[in-house]
């Protein structure tokens, strides 16, 4: 008797299927969960290169495996905003071309490609599958906020235990993760506001108060008034627009969050009339406190030379990258940790005014217009759609972009790669949800270039990979340089520093070319025509930095080139005119051409740090004066013998 083959189970064939979204999970943990935490630590700088490689590696690595769903999938449609981003990219990739350093320009250039790609695959991953990616998102941005608060936690009780929580000690104790406590609170606050957007996933409410509560702690204790800034900025946008729009949430409003509020006020009161003076974390949260500050000095005198330079500069700006190279042209007199420190501003601390400055009137228009779209659209959401947990979502992303440019007025989240990936998150979401509530605004359908769209954005990360190993590799063997340099092996020193040096890697992490401590080497080596050469390369490369001039200028006056390098020297006393070390090399060298008259005037010229504050202060005071000293009894034996 012949029986009928039993049906297939629909969980079996279901099963038997590929999981079409599981590229799409990978991608969203690697982008928005493991790239924030990965670091490489023989490198200079431990995360901003690796994570550079990391999530280039990813994207393109993901991209090979979505390929065929993203073409036949992907959203083709190219809307305003879109086009505006492609034309910031444009813009930066142009720039290249009037960039001081080539390497430098196309490694900042392709962190915007890296923005770019991030916005793009989130933004066609929550347009394949939205309820998917946001609930992985959600997972991936908890745990995330609970291992970077863990290991905050360890660095801040170390801190504690070995100095207190003293703003200055937090910079040396609270750097994993992100470089700096001010980075890492700044990232504290994005994560905050995710989380904040993410309420209605938390099946335990407890769970989210005690993680929001955890990271106002933090953010608290790491004492960054960029952060304090934003919060309160975030908070004042964020509950009465709400309680406005949503009349659920008003009695909340009213009864809660402003008693609360008031309470806050009259603390800060209080902490304005105490000034916060005796106590670090007082001092911090006192707004008065900062105008005093060293720090707001220093910005004061950062941004009145870069504007000095935007003058000169005004269109096009002077290239992606180059502002740190540019930045010493206009003289760094005034800035007393720059002058008496060798303190190296490599970034303005200012995102708006370096983009002025790096990529014209032009570039910063562009990224400016970038987040009045972005506002646009979520305002234009509010009005659309009433619901209120969508209003609630769209007011706590236009919080997190309100906090993104209050932080770039101060610091430099453009450079960071994890500061990169949260604006493609604010913005993505946006932009997604833009078209899943206008589907028939205008746009330009680019479904028959889905192929070279691909290549394209394939090309370009793989690129990114290579500049990424290039910097990483270079970034470990100007470590090593630079520890063969501290332990005077002089030979090693040479050879780690030639080996550092690659198309994409020619700067150490104070702008100094990497020839530098070739010439280091060399100079100690005895091989000073090698040396010269070296030094000659490190000047073309970063013909502005006062440190570079002296010892090329050394360089040549071991040569026997007294001329050349008397040159040289006034060219870094001119960008220094605090730099005494510049002051006696070039007594020296008029002593060597026996024109006595100059160095005396040299010799004369050097002026101790005034009014001493520190043991090393008043030590450098104390060999300056005994070489000064030195130089003027040499001098005047020369003078007497010349007479005789």
């Amino acid at each position: 008797m012949s029986r009928k083959k039993p049906a297939q189970s629909n969980i079996n064939v279901q099963e038997s299927q590929p999981d079409r979204m599981a590229p799409y999970r990978v991608f969203l943990w690697l982008a928005f969960g493991a790239n924030a935490l990965f670091f490489w630590w023989q490198c200079l700088d431990r995360y901003l290169a690796p994570r550079f490689l990391f999530l280039s590696l990813a994207l393109l690595g993901c991209l090979v495996w979505l390929w065929r769903d993203l073409k036949r999938h992907a959203d083709w449609r190219l809307r305003p905003f879109d086009a505006l981003l492609l034309g910031w990219l444009g813009w930066n990739m142009a720039s290249t071309g009037w960039a001081f350093s080539w390497s430098e320009a196309v490694f900042y250039t392709q962190k915007v490609f890296l923005l770019c790609a991030v916005y793009w695959m989130l933004r066609q991953a929550l347009q394949r599958d939205e309820g998917l990616v946001r609930s992985h998102l959600f997972r991936i941005h908890l745990w995330l906020t609970w291992i970077v608060c863990g290991i905050l936690i360890i660095q801040l009780v170390i801190a504690a235990r070995s100095s207190g929580l003293n703003n200055e000690a937090l910079y040396d104790y609270a750097s994993a993760v992100y470089g700096n406590k001010s980075l890492a609170s700044e990232f504290l606050f994005f994560l905050l506001v995710i989380n904040g957007m993410f309420y209605r996933e938390f099946a335990r409410k407890q769970v989210f108060y005690a993680t929001v509560s955890l990271q106002l702690i933090l953010i608290l204790l790491l004492q960054t008034r960029t952060t304090y800034l934003a919060v309160a900025m975030g908070a004042l946008f964020y509950f009465p627009l709400r309680a406005w729009l949503d009349e659920a949430f008003r009695p909340v409003f009213l009864k809660r969050i402003v008693p609360a509020g008031v309470l806050a006020l009259v603390l800060l009161s209080g902490v304005l009339a105490l000034k916060g003076h005796g106590s670090s974390l007082l001092e911090r949260l006192n707004p008065a406190t900062y105008l005093e500050s060293v720090s707001a000095n220093e910005r004061r005198f950062v941004w009145y030379k870069t504007d000095l330079l935007n003058r000169d500069h005004y269109w096009l700006g002077v290239g992606n990258g180059s502002w740190k190279i540019w930045f010493p042209s206009k003289s760094i007199e005034g800035g007393y940790r720059l002058q008496e420190q060798n303190v190296v501003f490599t970034r303005a601390h200012n995102d708006y005014l370096e983009i002025r400055s790096e990529l014209g009137i032009i570039g910063v228009a562009l990224y400016c217009l970038l987040f009045v779209g972005a506002f646009f659209m979520a305002a234009r959401l509010l009005k659309k759609n009433p619901e209120a947990a969508f209003r609630h979502e769209i007011l706590a992303l236009m919080a997190g972009l309100l906090g993104y440019c209050l932080i770039q007025y101060f610091d430099f989240p453009r450079e960071r790669i994890e500061m990169q990936v949260v604006l493609a998150f604010l913005w993505a979401y946006i932009a997604f949800y833009d078209r899943k509530h206008r589907p028939d605004a205008r746009a330009w359908q680019i479904q028959n270039a889905a192929g070279t769209f691909l290549g394209v954005l394939a090309l370009g990360l793989a690129l990114n990979v290579w500049i990424g190993w290039s910097r990483v590799t270079g970034e470990i063997h100007t470590v090593r340089a630079m520890d063969a340099q501290g332990r005077k092996n002089f030979r090693l020193l040479v050879q780690e520093a030639q080996k550092s040096r690659n198309i994409f890697n020619e700067y150490n992490d104070v702008a100094i070319p990497l020839q530098w401590h070739e010439g280091i080497g060399y100079y100690f080596l005895n091989d000073t025509e090698a040396s010269v050469r070296a030094f000659e390369e490190a000047y073309r490369l970063s013909p502005w930095s006062f440190q570079v001039l002296n010892d090329y200028a050394s360089a040549l006056l071991k040569q026997g080139d007294v001329t050349k390098a008397i040159g040289v020297l006034e060219q870094a006393v001119t960008i220094n005119p605090r730099f005494d070390e510049g002051k006696l090399s070039l007594s020296y060298a008029y002593m060597e051409q026996n024109d006595f008259s100059k160095a005396m005037e040299w010799i004369n010229r050097i002026d101790t740090i005034s009014n001493p504050q520190t043991e090393d202060a008043r030590l450098k005071n104390r060999e300056t004066l005994n070489r000064q000293a030195l130089f003027l009894a040499e001098i005047q034996k020369r003078m007497a013998v010349g007479k005789k």
